[in-house]
């Protein structure tokens, strides 16, 4: 059995460089939502969405959680029929609903 050299590693090129106008452009470009939930929900796409951190009180969360449960369920089933996060959404939008019409913009 012969035993020969192990095969040469070849040398890596280097990277291209890129612009940081090309990563920026890249990273701006974004990519599909994955989430059911996203794919769902109706929304104007030629709005961007920004996210932000709301920090609430663990009194205000069950303030919160028992205001939803007292809603009637869309159907017969136990099941709850909004969500923490849209609860939230809901009340973001009916606030700014009525600064709209106390402000009349």
């Amino acid at each position: 059995m012969a035993v020969s050299a192990p095969p040469k590693k070849k040398v890596p090129e280097t990277p291209p460089v890129v612009s940081e106008e090309e990563i920026t452009k890249v990273i701006n470009k974004g990519g599909s939502p994955v989430n059911k939930l996203a794919k769902t929900r109706t929304r104007d796409k030629t709005k961007p969405i920004r996210a932000i951190a709301v920090s609430l009180t663990s009194e205000e969360i069950d303030s919160i959680i028992s205001l939803r449960n007292q809603r009637p369920s869309p159907s017969r089933t136990k099941k709850i029929p909004i969500s923490l996060h849209d609860w939230i959404l809901e009340a973001v939008q009916e606030k700014i609903e009525r600064e709209r019409k106390k402000y009349q913009m």
